[in-house]
């Protein structure tokens, strides 16, 4: 049935792809363990495969795979003795101040009895230490999942390099035979934004922390180093990441000053910056080519966030440009992509 000129919609297929869709979000939620790394080991290649390509000519195809596999296994490692060491540090100022946080639930508890509003009514009455050592060690336990995840993705990693090749070849032999498939454009497009997104994430969140160090310095903030780590840090998750660490970073405040209003500073002081960077620097430094609709990154966050919890969060953007860019080469799709991508710059007349 046409409803306009160009735009097409086959009213009895739609409950066949709303079902389509259905059993495949079903299928990725619960084969996570094995599509969460499947995906971001393609995220990797797509990131890696390029300057792979470039080594070739100069070193060989083996030697530059080898090097790229080392480089990329270096700076994961890298990456995640950072957040490790980051991570350890809250932790063990945490469980070494349990009083302070102790002292904090009973200020709070008095403050809201004055206020005819018990603390019974919304928590216990006493501060029980185990809200604090039994997320703790839940994520403790985390590291043996996490370590299982970074080895299957490190594998799919390094046999999707060894095939890039053949898979090349075999791809120029399918569009050849079918000119309506353009995957080679996707993956050329989706390649290029993927790197340009994680080089301005990148610089974005190195200023971040440096910024947010030197804020933690003045107020005084205990551990400034490790926090001014995890802000930039989670500041990969759009949206999530900033609520999670200002949310911490409030009570971590507010069990070492003792203070309401100190613990406001350094959530207020923390999420300006983050505003700052997010709205100002960020969008000047990718232009249009990595805009896209905030309702969309909002939607793809959270999306991804409820079928693989934070790995998703992390990963869901990424997954949106390579959704947006298949939409692009559909013509029936293409004004779905242009709905929600930004504004192409407007080209000046030399």
């Amino acid at each position: 049935m046409a409803t306009g000129q160009g735009f097409r919609i086959d009213l009895p297929r739609i409950p066949l792809l709303i079902c389509g869709f259905l059993a495949a979000m079903v299928s990725l939620y619960f084969g996570a363990a094995v599509f969460e790394p499947l995906v971001f080991a393609l995220f990797i290649i797509a990131l890696t495969a390029p300057f792979m390509l470039r080594l070739q000519p100069i070193i060989g195809k083996g030697l530059a795979m080898t090097v790229t596999v080392l480089l990329t296994l270096a700076v994961l490692v890298i990456f995640f003795s950072v957040v490790g060491w980051g991570i350890s540090q809250v932790v063990q100022w945490v469980v070494a101040n349990l009083a302070r946080f102790d002292a904090v639930y009973r200020q709070a508890d008095a403050w809201l009895a004055d206020r005819n509003m018990p603390m019974e009514l919304f928590l216990p009455s006493s501060f029980d230490p185990r809200w604090v050592i039994g997320p703790v060690t839940a994520l403790v336990g985390q590291v043996r999942l996490i370590s299982g995840f970074a080895l299957l993705m490190f594998v799919f990693v390094v046999l999707g390099l060894t095939d890039l090749e053949g898979m090349g070849r075999r791809l120029a032999r399918i569009e050849a035979e079918r000119p309506n498939l353009k995957i080679s454009v996707v993956a050329k497009d989706v390649s290029a934004k993927f790197r340009l997104y994680m080089k301005v994430r990148l610089v974005v969140s190195v200023i971040d922390a440096v910024i947010c160090y030197i804020f933690f310095r003045l107020i005084g903030l205990d551990e400034p180093l490790a926090w001014a780590i995890l802000v930039g840090t989670l500041n990969f998750i759009p949206f999530i990441g900033p609520l999670l660490v200002a949310l911490a970073l409030g009570l971590f405040a507010a069990a070492q000053f003792g203070s309401v209003w100190m613990a406001l500073l350094a959530i207020g002081g923390t999420s300006a910056i983050n505003f700052v960077l997010g709205s100002y620097i960020e969008p000047l430094m990718a232009g249009s080519a990595l805009s896209m609709s905030p309702v969309l990154v909002l939607f793809a966050v959270f999306f991804w966030a409820i079928i693989w919890g934070i790995p998703g969060a992390f990963i869901g953007v990424q997954i949106m440009v390579v959704t947006l860019a298949i939409l692009r080469v559909m013509p029936d799709a293409s004004w779905i992509a242009e709905l929600f991508s930004g504004d192409e710059p407007e080209k000046k007349n030399l």
